[in-house]
């Protein structure tokens, strides 16, 4: 191997030693976001992680993937007799394409991240049961247990009917007042 090293130009040699360096810096990158959960391209201090506007395309993964892309094509055209100029910009040329690549993944995989947030708004018309007495006539608050987003929750309520209804009794969801309080209606 250190015969074959030595027969490469000083030219070949820096593609080689960008194209390994980016290779494995590249894996370390892939198996941190597999194993560790380390994200490269957010910082732990800034923005929610929710969107895709921290995503750009000067991040750690799209300059890695154009140095890649970079360093094994500038040593493979030159490998293969091309020259210097020829070989730099063709290098330059799949570099961006694989930093392009990159961008346009990263940007559908952010886009598939789904929100846990609950919209309450997607129970209205569901069913559920009352886990503590709902006052009658907006008097006052109780809870109601009722699947919404697929999962089973415990939600404060109210109700406009007028009689309270007590535990275990089966209600409509006719509404949301504000954000989080549920409008039910006694199911006969």
């Amino acid at each position: 191997m250190s015969q074959w090293w030595q027969t490469l130009s000083n030219v070949s040699q820096i593609f080689w030693c960008i194209a390994i360096a980016a290779s494995v810096f590249q894996l370390l990158m892939f198996v941190g976001s597999m194993f560790i959960g380390h994200d490269f391209d957010h910082s732990p201090h800034g923005g929610d992680g929710n969107s895709s506007e921290g995503l750009k395309l000067l991040s750690i993964r799209a300059i890695t993937a154009f140095l890649v892309g970079f360093g094994w094509a500038g040593a493979l055209f030159l490998g293969n007799g091309t020259l210097l100029p020829t070989a730099t910009i063709l290098a330059i040329l799949c570099g961006c394409i694989f930093m392009g690549i990159i961008f346009v993944m990263m940007r559908a995989l952010v886009s598939l991240k789904a929100d846990g947030t609950m919209d309450y708004a997607n129970a209205i018309g569901q069913t559920g049961h009352v886990y503590v007495t709902i006052p009658a006539r907006r008097s006052g608050q109780g809870q109601v247990e009722i699947m919404i987003q697929g999962r089973l929750a415990t939600i404060l309520a109210i109700t406009d009917y007028s009689q309270p209804l007590p535990p275990r009794s089966p209600v409509m969801v006719n509404g949301v007042e504000g954000k989080t309080l549920l409008i039910v209606s006694p199911q006969f």
